[in-house]
């Protein structure tokens, strides 16, 4: 059983691409998603392991670095695997992203976009 989601991604560890024998192509990067506020009103903030496969792997890499934002929709699964060094079975959840966009970056400095208040030329 997966889940399917749709939330604002922050880009939380640089995009990695990985590229295989038969052509295909993985990114992967950790995404950091805010759950909104906890019993003390502080943000609850998490992070969840990111995959993108194909055409959008490039795109995520060439495009994005560290802290920037997407709006993703894609399948949570749960990976499973044996620990190498103990022999314990271990698993984690990794949103395999089918679909995102853009989001605009902050403007530099951190401040608040300012207006352009030229008039338009025509």
């Amino acid at each position: 059983m997966s889940l399917y989601a749709t939330g604002v991604i922050r880009i939380i560890s640089d995009p990695q691409l990985r590229a295989f024998e038969s052509g295909s192509m993985v990114c992967n990067f950790a995404g950091g998603i805010m759950e909104g506020k906890d019993k003390n009103g502080n943000y609850i903030n998490n992070a969840i392991d990111v995959e993108v496969w194909g055409k959008s792997a490039e795109i995520i890499v060439d495009k994005l670095k560290k802290m920037d934002c997407i709006l993703a929709s894609g399948n949570i699964r749960r990976q499973e695997w044996n620990d190498k060094t103990t022999g314990e079975k271990r698993s984690k959840h990794v949103l395999s992203i089918s679909r995102f966009e853009f989001m605009p970056r902050p403007p530099a400095g951190g401040g608040a976009a300012t207006p352009d208040t030229e008039e338009i030329p025509f």
